[in-house]
C-alpha cells in the first residue's frame, strides 16, 4: 500500500460491550438498519471483572466494535443507550485515523451524507 492510499477518514469506531449474541445482533443490526453505523464486528466471549454498588463482579461479556461517521458518534451512542439492556453501557469512541482508501470509501458510501473524507 503506497501513502497515497492510506488517508485521515472521518469516520469512528464505537466501544460497546454486551452480555451475549443475542444483544450483539440488536445491536449491529439495529444500527447498521439505521444507517448509525457502516459495519460492526463481534468479538467473542470475554471476562469483565469491575467493582459495582461496591462488590467485584465477574461477568461473560462480547464486544461489538460499530463504524461509523464521527458526525453520527453521538446519535448512535443515544440509539444503544435506548436499547442496552444495561444500566450504565460501556460505549466508548475510537478515532479511526487513516485507513487503506478503498475501504475508507466504502465505509463512507454506507453512511451517506454523514461521512465524508478528510
Amino acid at each position: 500500500m503506497t501513502a497515497d492510499h492510506f488517508q485521515p477518514s472521518e469516520m469512528s469506531f464505537l466501544y460497546v460491550t454486551v452480555p451475549d449474541m443475542d444483544m450483539a445482533r440488536v445491536i449491529a443490526g439495529g444500527a447498521i438498519g439505521e444507517k448509525l453505523a457502516a459495519c460492526a464486528n463481534v468479538l467473542p466471549q470475554m471476562t469483565a471483572i469491575y467493582e459495582w454498588d461496591g462488590d467485584v463482579e465477574e461477568e461473560s461479556e462480547l464486544i461489538v466494535i460499530l463504524k461509523t461517521a464521527k458526525s453520527t458518534a453521538s446519535a448512535l451512542a443515544k440509539w444503544i443507550e435506548d436499547n442496552h439492556p444495561y444500566e450504565v453501557p460501556c460505549i466508548l469512541e475510537i478515532p479511526l485515523g487513516r485507513g487503506n482508501h478503498d475501504y475508507v470509501r466504502w465505509l463512507q458510501k454506507q453512511m451517506g451524507s454523514r461521512s465524508r473524507l478528510m
